[in-house]
């Protein structure tokens, strides 16, 4: 338990609380490592092998590695059973940390356990109409990136989504929407959400 202590310390220094709570959907990924102090920004994001599973950099991890995997396993385990789960390998933060905390009653730091407390599920079940609505456009609009994708693979810098992600990163560097790393995950997002 010191350990995890000691980690979750080192990497809570490091953590936007504010700037995590306040999202409505995370990665499956990202929820595991909240739970467990870890900041999700320190995460590469992970590759996938044809299987579908996913592959970390364990060096991001530390010691962390076994219990971000386990914790990982369950919340994608029990995502769809539980109601938190959302499109393209994410979760309702909410919903997840109302779970987290009143059903299998994970330990967490403190400012993420101050969050889980307040959760009403009752409001929340209010908004799911809204939230459904919410889902929709977002897989109409990661449809349209994804089709926009397929239209620039004439483009001389977009053959290959490598050469693309760089180009975009290179001519919009002020815009975080164009950082390298949220270029992966939007295409990721995006190619999932085309095929399925």
């Amino acid at each position: 338990m010191f350990l995890l202590i000691s980690n979750e310390v080192k990497f809570m220094t490091e953590l936007d609380w504010d700037h995590w709570v306040s999202k409505q959907y995370v990665y499956t990924w990202q929820a595991a490592a909240l739970v467990l102090g870890i900041n999700p920004r320190q995460i590469k994001f992970p590759r996938r092998d044809s299987a579908g599973e996913l592959h970390f950099d364990r060096d991001n991890f530390e010691d962390l590695y076994s219990d971000f995997k386990l914790k990982l396993d369950l919340l994608i385990e029990h995502a769809w059973m539980q109601n938190f789960s959302a499109q393209n390998m994410r979760v309702d933060l909410k919903r997840f940390l109302y779970w987290a905390h009143n059903v299998v009653k994970w330990d967490m730091p403190q400012k993420l356990l101050s969050f889980a407390k307040e959760i009403n599920l009752q409001e929340l079940d209010e908004s799911a109409e809204d939230k459904a609505s919410i889902l929709l456009d977002e897989r109409a609009s990661l449809q349209l990136i994804w089709a926009l994708r397929t239209m620039l693979k004439d483009h001389q810098f977009g053959k290959t989504d490598r050469e693309l992600i760089y180009y975009l990163a290179k001519q919009y560097p002020d815009q975080s929407a164009f950082k390298r790393l949220a270029l992966e995950m939007r295409f990721a997002e995006a190619q999932v959400a085309a095929e399925s």
